[in-house]
């Protein structure tokens, strides 16, 4: 309206001065004096004032006058008007003062045309529009008193007022009805969702409209079901969760980054004697002297689990220790868990004695029978074929159990760090190198490929010269072993995060996961059958291990069934060795 109402009146003000505008013009175009440039200002007065032409020529009256003006002679007595305001002489001088003032009167002393749409005022106020022509000898000044204009203005503004203020009521009044139906529904489906938020998700909006305001509705609604349904699901596997944790037997206990214990089953409470878990991680970690932080684990993988034993109230505990994280992969905190392992420690403690005997009990009877059975082999025998055939038979027995009985005694001194260790700088390159020259025959044998990488030289170790090459020997053995014809078996060297590793790579039969975790175990083996055909004895790896960790390395396995095994062993270099 306002917008409207400053357009109005600006078109009424100038089609007033436009209709002003053309009527001077039309008259001029009719006045005979207009192209006469020898009239003289005595002409034009007496045709314009004497005759009254102007009235006639120029719409002349009392809100539109004219003056005729020497332009060479700018003096008020000589001005010559028609204009019943200025008939008083002492108000010529305020007439010739606002002629000075009007840009347009000023433009036709210049010698052309004034015709500017300028709203200017008398002295006394007045408001006019003007118009000035000349010919060079005089100026004809014309003037448009903007009095009835401004009354009608006047009236016309009135009129809009009016009209606004009934405009503005009546969209206060339409808007005020029309947001309420539009509010209304809102504030209903916000109280609904207070509710929901409250718990009760048993809120439904009634939809009345298929607007936007009727798809809110039933968004609202579909939300407030869906919502429903997904707590329901959380609540039971909730409740799963937690029976399932109440009755394990495994201890679980979680912290939350800040080391504050968030859950512990019952089980854990009973393995550790307590009543409550009212510890943090830290304290827990100091009272059993384990060398793990909050801040260690987070600098881990987030899928690595640690794992160690503690030892409480005669039992041996294993826990371990994992990261947990929210659908960001950030971390949120920590799960530890316990397992009694009290049982399987003293088994295998019993194991490892019964090995440790059996192996002192046998030793004495099988090299008799190696020693009788080489000394029919050398031919002191008359049963012919037959007997040659047990004997062979006998032999091959008495081989394998010596090996065997070799194997039981390593390990037995291993475990009771009974060996002898040589330790003296050594060359990791050509220990390597050496085995897979000793090797290279049996691989040949089997038309397998045989290869040998320096990846990176690691230098000097300080370790056991002939126990690493029995290492070496004892992994590439088993590449050869369950790797078929034309297989490939690869052996590089290199370094490792200041570790130097050896690496032993086939093309195999591989091994499952299942079977992957035990392949350390004593006497375990994968395929039982297989491994006794080849004159294995199962404790292989194991002494691998034993030897390895001795000297503070580590030795782990990597396969896939029926893709080939990797076996990595890694050794502290010389100069790690030397400042622990």
């Amino acid at each position: 309206m306002i917008i409207m109402w400053l357009f109005l009146i600006d078109s009424i003000e100038s089609t007033y001065f436009q209709s002003f505008k053309t009527s001077i013009e039309s008259g001029l175009n009719k006045w005979e004096y207009k192209n006469n440039p020898s009239a003289g200002k005595e002409q034009v007065t007496e045709d314009l004032v004497n005759r009254n032409s102007a009235i006639l020529i120029f719409y002349a009256g009392e809100d539109r006058t004219y003056a005729i003006v020497d332009s060479d002679n700018l003096e008020p007595e000589d001005i010559v008007f028609y204009d019943s305001r200025y008939k008083d002489n002492n108000r010529r001088s305020a007439y010739l003062e606002d002629l000075l003032k009007s840009k347009n009167f000023v433009t036709a002393l210049s010698g052309e045309t004034g015709d500017k749409e300028i709203l200017m005022h008398t002295g006394d106020g007045t408001a006019f529009y003007d118009y000035a022509w000349t010919n060079g000898n005089y100026i004809l000044y014309f003037r448009y008193y903007r009095q009835d204009l401004g009354n009608t203005i006047d009236n016309l503004n009135i009129d809009l007022l009016k009209s606004s203020i009934i405009a503005i009521i009546l969209s206060l009044l339409i808007g005020y009805l029309l947001s309420k139906t539009i509010t209304i529904p809102i504030i209903k489906v916000m109280h609904k969702a207070q509710k929901v938020a409250g718990g009760d998700f048993d809120q439904l909006v009634d939809v009345k409209s298929d607007d936007e305001i009727g798809k809110l509705t039933k968004t609202f609604n579909f939300m407030a079901k869906e919502l429903k349904q997904k707590i329901i699901g959380i609540s039971s596997e909730k409740s799963k969760i937690e029976t399932i944790l109440k009755y394990m037997a495994d201890g679980v206990i979680a912290f939350n980054m800040s080391g504050e214990v968030i859950h512990s089953n019952p089980a854990s409470l009973r393995m550790l004697g307590i009543k409550d878990a009212s510890f943090t991680f830290y304290e827990f970690a100091k009272s059993y002297s384990l060398d793990i932080s909050i801040e260690g684990l987070l600098e881990a993988e987030s899928s690595t689990t640690r794992e160690t034993n503690i030892r409480t109230m005669n039992k041996i505990i294993k826990i371990y220790f994992a990261l947990f994280t929210d659908e960001e992969n950030k971390a949120e905190g920590i799960i530890i868990v316990l397992q009694d392992i009290t049982e399987q420690q003293r088994l295998e403690e019993m194991r490892k004695e019964f090995v440790a005997n059996v192996s002192h009990e046998l030793r004495t009877p099988l090299t008799s029978i190696k020693s009788y059975a080489e000394t029919l082999l050398d031919g002191e025998y008359k049963n012919g074929e037959i007997a040659e055939k047990f004997l062979g038979v006998i032999n091959s027995e008495a081989d394998r159990m010596t090996r065997l009985v070799k194997d039981l005694l390593q390990l037995s001194s291993l475990d009771n760090q009974k060996v002898h260790w040589n330790m003296k700088n050594i060359k990791l390159i050509e220990i390597v190198k050496n085995c897979v020259n000793k090797m290279s025959i049996d691989a040949k044998n089997k038309e397998q490929s045989l290869e040998f990488f320096v990846e990176e030289d690691p230098g000097e170790l300080y370790a056991d010269r002939d126990r690493i090459e029995q290492v070496v020997i004892n992994i590439i053995s088993n590449a050869i072993k369950y790797t078929p014809a034309k297989g490939i078996i690869t052996v590089s060297v290199g370094v490792n995060e200041n570790m130097a590793f050896i690496k032993v790579a086939d093309t195999g039969i591989g091994i499952s996961q299942e079977d992957l975790k035990r392949v350390f175990e004593r006497f375990y083996r994968v395929d039982k059958a297989r491994s006794r055909e080849m004159g294995g004895t199962g404790l292989g790896l194991a002494i691998a291990k034993e030897i390895v960790e001795a000297h503070g390395g580590t030795i782990s396995i990597s396969s896939e069934l029926g893709a080939g095994t990797v076996v990595v062993v890694n050794l502290k270099m010389l100069y790690e060795v030397r400042h622990e």
